[in-house]
């Protein structure tokens, strides 16, 4: 039993390092449906909101960065006084013809 966890661990830090960090994300996939906008929510999580939340916000804009998108608004969520997430907007600049 032991090893079969090992192997499974083995085979999904694999996949995650292999695997470019954009694969199947939103951006990518507003990418691919050709939106010229979107807003993604952010989760922010209780007890990573210090950390968790800035590195979050950072892969996300890596990511759409990646696919020509550019940050256009960050709007916080909150419920009842406490941090949930973020709105997050990208835009895609239109090409001059």
């Amino acid at each position: 039993m032991k090893k079969i966890a090992v192997l499974f661990i083995s085979l999904i830090i694999t996949l995650f390092i292999i695997s470019p960090a954009y694969a199947n994300s939103e951006a990518e996939k507003a990418a691919a449906e050709g939106l010229s906008a979107i807003t993604v929510f952010i989760d922010i999580s209780r007890f990573s909101r210090k950390n968790g939340a800035a590195n979050k916000m950072t892969q996300s804009h890596r990511e759409f960065a990646h696919f020509g998108y550019r940050l256009v608004a960050v709007n916080p969520y909150t419920e009842n006084s406490d941090l949930e997430g973020f709105f997050v907007s990208y835009q895609k600049p239109q090409c001059a013809e």
